[in-house]
């Protein structure tokens, strides 16, 4: 893949984007219509005829369930009881649960027009549908051109493991891992924009935004999000080619991620502390 010039890093995220315009343009959107539409078609009679989301399914709904009455009885949403598990289990202090508490909240908002069971499945449809524009908007915020970007969305769908439980239709459909499909399509964003950070854009908010939304959805992604974000401070540019130059461009880098750190650490605090002060790591 190549990338393109499109825009100075330190310009905002808008900057990296230009109409679709002449063939190209054309090509980028049929592409990524192609791509939303085979997973809408492809995945419709998962959620028209059965579940699309099995086995940890009724977990997911259980703890939907459990923010949804929390919010009716103006109780914290965020640390319930729930009393439907053993002998009870605080479920959101140990588990991650901003899936849980947006689609209550949209529930509640909307007067439990829809039911829970259908909320559920209906975001994950959206969710696995709508993945390859996830891509194809990251990429172009690290900047690859449009026709790259498109190609990145086309075959997002197709990233898959073999029975480890990553990307891919099965960790979803068959194995039911919700929260882990919220974090799948915010982890492309969240990289993007807190990269964008470390080169010296503008933004704090967003990719601390979006950093914390990815932690919260999931754990492990949230740890694996700045962990690749470490990584990529050690990727310098070719024209610094001595030693000091490099290093004062890393340092530059990691203030950034640590002042990117302490900003999602301190927006997620109040589930952090909770959860490491009780040795759950």
């Amino acid at each position: 893949m190549t990338t393109s010039h499109t825009g100075d890093i330190g310009d905002g995220p808008v900057a990296t984007f230009r109409r679709f315009t002449g063939r190209e343009g054309l090509i980028v959107i049929w592409i990524l219509t192609v791509a939303v539409a085979f997973n809408f078609i492809n995945l419709y009679p998962d959620v028209a005829v059965t579940d699309l989301v099995g086995n940890d399914y009724g977990m997911h709904l259980l703890a939907t369930d459990l923010a949804v009455d929390s919010i009716a009885r103006r109780q914290d949403f965020t640390d319930p009881w729930q009393s439907a598990i053993g002998m009870g289990h605080p479920l959101f202090h140990y588990y991650q649960h901003l899936p849980h508490v947006s689609v209550a909240l949209v529930h509640v908002l909307t007067f439990r027009v829809f039911p829970i069971v259908d909320m559920v499945n209906w975001t994950s449809y959206l969710l696995l549908s709508l993945f390859p524009l996830s891509l194809y908007w990251s990429m172009r915020l690290f900047g690859f051109d449009q026709l790259s970007s498109a190609m990145g969305g086309l075959v997002a769908s197709l990233t898959a493991t073999n029975s480890l439980f990553g990307f891919g239709f099965g960790s979803y459909i068959d194995r039911g891992l919700y929260t882990q499909l919220w974090a799948m399509v915010l982890l492309p964003p969240a990289l993007a924009l807190g990269y964008r950070v470390l080169q010296g854009a503008h933004g704090y908010f967003w990719a601390a935004l979006l950093l914390a939304a990815t932690l919260m959805s999931h754990l492990l992604y949230g740890y694996m999000a700045f962990l690749t974000l470490g990584v990529l401070t050690f990727l310098q540019p070719g024209r610094l080619l001595n030693a000091k130059a490099i290093a004062e461009v890393m340092w530059r880098q990691w203030r950034r991620l640590i002042i990117l750190f302490l900003l999602v650490a301190g927006a997620t605090s109040y589930f952090l502390v909770n959860f490491l002060s009780t040795g759950h790591i």
